[in-house]
Order: structure tokens, then sequence, then C-alpha cells
């Protein structure tokens, strides 16, 4: 491929998008030019695109407004390089762009990884700015790339999530409810809940009439209910409320369920990203928007840097090797197959045991 092809959404209405084609680049000293190989598309992506101006998601790969580049979690090839550490031929993994190349600017080189140190990124926590060297993987990580950037990215989101309520003693509840529990982060969030000692919380899983089946069959969840059955939970029971749906109309009908008994809120996805709407004012605690990257900054703090997320990683391949038998992966190769997979996403009619890997190449590699 001679060319650079990327996939642009328009910013404020994520089922506008176009191809973009332009020729590769010439590089500047200490940078390298890499070929996108295979990615992950995720509901995931589709909150960085509803999130990109809060969170800073946008600036990973600048395009033209009213345009930007989602980013997502993947492999790339070095192709050329002018940069004296990096050698063609290396294979990288971490936030990459959905196109067919990505120009970088390796700097604090390791031989783990190193940090694309491109000016546009300074907005992005760190986390996302770190690439993966893969030549010194260890064992557990062979024959699971698909799993590696579709569901480890969120699982160690999942456990970060179930970490902060931990270390906050669940802000006194004894009930958690998920909302969109189908989701990966949902359902990853479920079972570090369900598994921790003493079992500290009931773990509501909430989730489409459609998808009540794939959620009871995680077997992660104490109860499994579709959205129009919030009602029906005892609104006497403390409660913490993690919202990976992004719905306002689910999220309001929660808050006033249950009231002063909503300890605590946050949102965490949008995987119905077009049910948002305003947050407003809500009985019981104030929705908050949950960013992992705090509570990463924290762990490393107490605990050193890096060992939060080896221990997340750990557990995230743990759930991705039990779940195995729970889900397909589906390869999507070309620039007009790729746009039809994220038109889906989007849409949300791609279903919960669906795992979708790109490459806009027009083979995979």
């Amino acid at each position: 491929m001679t060319e650079l092809t990327q996939i642009e959404v328009q910013r404020d209405d994520l089922t506008k998008t176009r191809l973009v084609r332009r020729p590769l680049p010439d590089l500047a000293a200490g940078q390298v030019l890499a070929r996108v190989d295979t990615f992950a598309l995720t509901a995931n992506n589709v909150t960085y695109g509803v999130s990109g101006d809060m969170l800073g998601y946008w600036h990973a790969y600048p395009a033209q407004l009213p345009w930007g580049i989602i980013p997502v979690w993947g492999f790339a090839t070095v192709t050329a390089s002018r940069h004296d550490e990096i050698e063609v031929g290396e294979r990288i993994w971490g936030f990459l762009p959905m196109a067919s190349h990505v120009v970088l600017e390796p700097g604090e080189v390791s031989r783990r990884g190193f940090k694309d140190a491109a000016a546009h990124r300074e907005p992005l926590a760190d986390v996302y700015n770190r690439l993966q060297r893969t030549r010194e993987d260890p064992p557990e990580l062979a024959g699971l790339d698909a799993e590696r950037s579709a569901l480890v990215p969120l699982f160690t989101t999942s456990f970060i999530v179930d970490d902060f309520l931990a270390d906050n003693a669940w802000f006194g509840a004894r009930q958690l409810v998920i909302l969109s529990a189908s989701s990966k982060t949902g359902w990853g969030l479920a079972s570090f809940a369900h598994h921790r000692e003493g079992h500290p919380v009931h773990v509501v899983g909430v989730t489409s009439a459609a998808n009540t089946g794939f959620v009871q069959g995680l077997g992660v969840c104490d109860q499994v209910i579709a959205y129009g059955e919030i009602e029906t939970l005892d609104a006497s029971i403390p409660t913490v409320l993690v919202d990976m749906a992004g719905s306002a109309e689910a999220r309001s009908r929660t808050h006033h369920h249950f009231g002063a008994n909503l300890t605590y809120s946050c949102v965490v996805g949008a995987t119905h990203w077009t049910e948002r709407g305003p947050r407003g004012d809500l009985p019981g605690a104030t929705p908050t928007f949950f960013f992992a990257p705090g509570q990463i900054a924290k762990r490393d703090a107490e605990l050193g840097s890096g060992v939060i997320r080896q221990r997340a990683q750990a557990e995230a391949l743990r759930i991705a090797r039990e779940t195995a038998h729970l889900r397909t992966t589906e390869q999507v190769t070309g620039p007009d197959a790729c746009l039809g997979a994220f038109a889906e996403m989007v849409a949300g009619r791609v279903a919960p045991e669906r795992l979708l890997m790109l490459s806009l190449s027009a083979t995979a590699a």
C-alpha cells in the first residue's frame, strides 16, 4: 500500500464518516512510520467518540474540523524509521488510529516500549501515549492478539473501576447496579466484583431484553434484569450505579428509583450514545464521569509505577481465556467493510458475543 487511508467521523454526529486517502508522509528525524495491521472495534470506541472533547481523545490523531479520528487498540509494524532505537520490521501494540498507517515520534524508549512524544498528544493521559514493543511479550500473550486488542483494554478499565469502588468501601453500598452489563467493560466489572472475597455487593446486571440470556450465561451477576425492570429492584438497599450505557433515560430512572439510597453514581461508557441528554438534578449521588487514569495514578503512587496495570492486565487475560467459549472473532478487511462495521457498532447492532478485528488493508496482515 503506497498511500495512507484513514476513517474520519464527524465529531458531533458519529453516523457521518468518510475515507481520506493521501500519499504516505515523509518522516522527520526521530519519527517512524508504522503500518496498522489490525485493530479491535468495540462499543468502547463509540465512547471515545462521544467523550472525545471532554477527555481529549481527539488529540491522539488530529483531523481537520469538524472531522476526527477515533483511536483504537491494535497492532502495527514499523515500515520506515528515522529513529536510532526503533528498527524497520518491529511490531508494536497500543493506541492507534483507524487508519492504514501512522507516524509516531518515539520518546522514553525502553526494551518494553516507548511514549509517542508528538506535541499534539500532550493533553492525553500517559497510559494512552505508551506503545508496547512485542518482541519480548510474555508467553501468556501468545495467540491472544484479538483478545489483547478487543478485551484487555476494556477489562483493564473494569479492573480499575472495581479497584476504585473497593478502595472507597463501595461508598457504603450493598448492591452494585451495572447498566449495559452485556458490554465488555460491564461484564468485566461484574466478574471482578462477583469474585471479590466476601462477596461485598450484590451484583445486578441491567441489559436489553435481547441480551439477558447472554449476561446470565456469563455467571457473574447475582441478578440480571432488562431495562424495563429497573423499578422492580429493592429501592431500600444502598446501591452504587455504574453506567456503561450512557443513556440519560435509564440513568434518570435508576436515580429516581433509589433516591437517597443511591450512594455513588458514575458514567464509564456510552454504548447507548444516541440516548444521551443533560444530567440535570437527580436524586441521590451526583453522577460523575469515571476517569481510570486518575485511579491508576493513585495506585502508582501507593504501589509503585505500573503495578496496578500489570495486575489489571493479568486479570483481564484471565477473564478473556475463561470467556473464550462465549464469543466469536470476525476479521473485517478493506476500507468499505471497515466503514460498514463502524456503522454497525454506532447503531448498536453488534451482538455482545461478536469480537470484531479490522484492517484497512485489502487482506489482514
